[in-house]
Parts: C-alpha cells; sequence; structure tokens
C-alpha cells in the first residue's frame, strides 16, 4: 500500500489557473489548476502551498482542511467544517493516452524499419507488432495504475480524517 501524508489547516488563499501546457508531452486531464495556501494549525508557523490539477475544490478560503498527500502530488482533500472531501484521482477523467505515445509508436516502427534495411528483414516482423502494441498495452497499464490509487486514496481519507477526529492536527505519515 502507499505510504501518504496528511496535513491539517486552515485555507488562506485559493487561486484558480487554466493549464497551459508548457512542453509538447505535457498533458493534464483538467484544464483547471487550483493553488492554495494552509495556514498549519500544529503549531509550525510556515504556510504550505500546495497546487492540484482538478476541477473540483469542495473548499473555500477560512475552511479546515485536511490534504491527503502522495511524496508532493495532492490527492485528497477533506473539508472539516462542511464534511466534503474529494479524490482528485477520482474527480477527473484519466488521461490514459498522452501526445507522445504516438510518436513512441512510430519510433518503434520507424528504427526497426531502419534495422531491417541494414541488418536482417527478420527486425521488422518483431519491431511491428511492439509499435502496434504499444498504444494499448499503456493504455491499460495506466487505467490499472489509476484504479489502484484511487482505492488507496479512498481508503487514506477515510484514515486520514479519522486520525485527525483523534488527535491533535500535525503532518503524519499513513501506512
Amino acid at each position: 500500500m502507499s505510504k501518504f501524508w496528511y496535513v491539517t489547516g486552515q485555507l488562506t488563499e485559493v487561486q484558480r489557473y487554466i493549464n497551459v501546457p508548457m512542453r509538447w508531452c505535457e498533458q493534464y486531464p483538467a484544464r483547471e489548476r487550483r493553488e492554495f495556501w494552509l495556514a498549519r494549525t500544529d503549531g509550525v508557523d510556515q504556510d504550505v502551498k500546495l497546487i492540484v490539477h482538478s476541477r473540483s475544490m469542495p473548499a473555500r478560503r477560512g475552511h479546515e482542511v485536511c490534504v491527503l498527500l502522495l511524496g508532493e502530488l495532492v490527492v485528497g482533500l477533506v473539508n472539516l467544517n462542511t464534511g466534503r472531501q474529494v479524490n482528485f484521482i477520482r474527480a477527473d477523467p484519466p488521461l490514459l493516452l498522452h501526445r507522445c505515445d504516438g510518436l513512441v509508436s512510430v519510433g518503434i516502427i520507424a528504427s526497426g524499419a531502419a534495422l531491417a534495411l541494414g541488418w536482417d528483414v527478420l527486425v521488422l516482423v518483431g519491431a511491428a507488432p511492439l509499435g502496434v502494441l504499444y498504444l494499448p498495452v499503456q493504455v491499460i497499464r495506466r487505467l490499472l495504475a489509476r484504479t489502484w490509487l484511487r482505492g488507496h486514496v479512498d481508503r487514506g481519507l477515510e484514515k486520514a480524517l479519522t486520525a485527525v477526529s483523534a488527535e491533535p492536527p500535525r503532518l503524519r505519515r499513513i501506512k
């Protein structure tokens, strides 16, 4: 199971931006991103800035929240004032096919054809199916990984919510 961290605090600022991909292969499933700052309630005077690429945000400025993190990636949020929660992995449609995948598939077939011309024709017999199967394998792999992570985030949100209600808030790790 993934190791999640959670941090609790009061939202001091929430900004909404429209995503504009900077690089050719950079894509986000959501057209929006939210940047928000938390004033931590565990005695630390430092604000925490977090970024999530999602259309949904169940909390506004001034609300007490518990944010679930996987490394630096925000994967869930619980609004402690209203009780609403969101699994950001589940909230937006999955981005299963990236722009670079088509280029990689064509590159595999082209390199197989180049090797077939210079070395042996049998290389093309292996490279053509690899190039064709690359796209469906990547889509299935991403779908399975997203489904697996979605279930773990749901369980992590439940554990974080019970841990927040049971003890004073602070940055903790959840197994």
